[in-house]
């Protein structure tokens, strides 16, 4: 792929870039917009410009140190949020870390309180961050409510879709999730969702502009017609891979309506994992949104001891051995999160391979597994306990 990439690089006008750009954006419910590009970083300078009452591409971040840049975002964030700010010269001192709710959402009137409380401080608000589709349980911040927060204080809103945007294209998704239409910028990441190899990811902005602001410069040896689509000016790269190519590939391939399906599947699947494992005697259902399944095993002697501080820290124990064992093991592939203060297990379907067969399988899988290891770490007389 990067051979014919590279070979058809040069010969491809950017304006065929753009027509991808182009579909991404229709496929998100025409959000922002008109150009895409790879990576959130050109976001963050991007939007400190707009804020800014002073020169940034001038005189940097620092200009007036009366007035902190500040960011705001719920701990739920990707940690590409702390990369950001630091490469961008704010340093992550400049993030508010805003409490999420009982599902893992942003806590609007928190964030509300807080933008007050730094602007009586004379800091500049400018950055508000939400996320369609957490990486630890695909937890939609409620994003038309902080859309609307960010319009009336006049800040930046960027939605983090990297693994949840897509779903917006697709009915059986929530109805939070097609609020990113009402962004300032979003990023999305093909490589996960849209199921093409590593890495392709894109930033879409609502006005294109605003990217050619903070990112231009026109030195003499740069004869470009003005007219044209010249992506140095959308961001910090100056020479750019054929990142779309195999993105194109895959659409010329499947469609848009057969990405439709395939995530509509993977949500499916999901929710009749979440049902299976629900209905199992030794599994604790935690959460379940968009293709994001969360669980855990809880011996059945010890469910009525949920939440004694000895059994919680066994079950902790328990199953961070468990999935370690499950990914050496090779019958299922899982992962963790901290749900609650939990440790768990979690399943996120991202793969138009997994069949219904594979969801059902899961829960006797994890149980027999996770009786092994209980066996292993807790003594015979806890158990009979």
């Amino acid at each position: 792929m990067d051979t014919l990439a590279s070979r058809y690089r040069d010969r491809v006008p950017d304006r065929e870039m753009d027509r991808r750009a182009h579909w991404l954006s229709h496929q998100l419910r025409r959000t922002a917009g008109q150009r895409g590009q790879y990576g959130e970083l050109r976001l963050l300078p991007r939007g400190a410009h707009c804020q800014a009452d002073w020169d940034i591409r001038k005189h940097g971040v620092f200009e007036n140190p009366g007035r902190k840049l500040r960011v705001y975002c719920s701990g739920e964030t990707h940690t590409w949020i702390q990369k950001a700010t630091d490469l961008g010269g704010l340093g992550t001192d400049s993030i508010r870390w805003i409490a999420t709710d009982s599902k893992s959402r942003m806590d609007v009137s928190t964030l509300r309180r807080q933008i007050e409380a730094d602007t009586a401080a004379g800091d500049a608000p400018f950055l508000v961050v939400g996320t369609a589709g957490s990486v630890s349980t695909g937890a939609v911040d409620p994003l038309p409510e902080i859309s609307a927060l960010c319009k009336e204080y006049g800040m930046w809103f960027h939605v983090d879709g990297a693994y949840g945007g897509f779903a917006a294209a697709v009915p059986q998704a929530n109805d939070d999730v097609r609020g990113l239409c009402l962004a300032d910028s979003i990023a999305v990441d093909p490589h996960k969702w849209l199921y093409a190899p590593l890495e392709a990811g894109c930033a879409l902005v609502r006005d294109p502009e605003m990217l050619r602001a903070a990112f231009a410069y026109h030195p003499p040896y740069y004869h470009f017609d003005e007219q044209a689509t010249n992506y140095v000016d959308y961001g910090p790269q100056n020479s750019r891979g054929f990142r779309a190519l195999k993105v194109w590939l895959a659409l010329r391939q499947v469609g848009a309506e057969g990405y439709r399906k395939m995530i509509a599947d993977d949500i499916r699947l999901s929710r009749a994992m979440a049902q299976a494992i629900s209905r199992h005697a030794e599994l604790e259902l935690m959460t379940q949104d968009l293709s994001i399944t969360t669980f855990r095993y809880v011996p059945s002697d010890l469910r009525a001891r949920l939440r004694e501080s000895e059994v919680e820290i066994h079950l902790d124990a328990l199953n961070r051995e468990l999935v370690d064992r499950l990914q050496r093991g090779g019958e299922i592939f899982v992962s963790n999160a901290i749900v609650c203060g939990r440790y768990v297990l979690r399943a996120c379907i991202v793969n138009f391979h997994t069949t219904q067969s594979d969801v059902e399988a899961v829960p006797d899988i994890v149980a027999r597994i996770g009786c092994e290891v209980d066996t292993e770490l807790r003594p015979t007389t806890s158990r009979s306990q």
